[in-house]
């Protein structure tokens, strides 16, 4: 997982962050604390690993869009009305990106470098 956050978004969370990866190639995320060995749970959702990169969920995006230093499309406000809207945007990015607009992390958009 840190492996494909490095590659597809330049960026390094603290280690004190897990994953689990649960069916359909979810990704989970959480910090330890001293509850780890009792209690049982799965995390935030954080992602989706897809056949192309990592699709991250609006939570997966706040936690990585902060310390990303690649493919973060920030965007105007008629655009992100469109991207709410559920309409296609222009972000000139090819693949997974992190849409953000002033200092909110929308989720993460497919780009076909348009």
């Amino acid at each position: 997982m840190r492996k494909l956050l490095k590659e597809q978004f330049d960026a390094e969370l603290p280690e004190d962050i897990r994953f689990y990866l649960g069916g359909k190639n979810r990704v989970y995320a959480y910090k330890s604390c001293e509850f780890d060995e009792i209690a049982s749970h799965k995390g935030i959702y954080f992602g989706t690993i897809e056949r192309d990169g990592l699709r991250l969920s609006i939570e997966g995006s706040f936690i990585v869009g902060r310390i990303a230093k690649k493919n973060v499309v920030e965007l105007d406000a008629e655009s992100f009305r469109k991207w709410m809207r559920g309409e296609d945007i222009e972000a000139g990015v090819k693949g997974y990106y992190i849409v953000k607009w002033r200092n909110y992390f929308a989720g993460c958009g497919m780009g076909n470098g348009r």
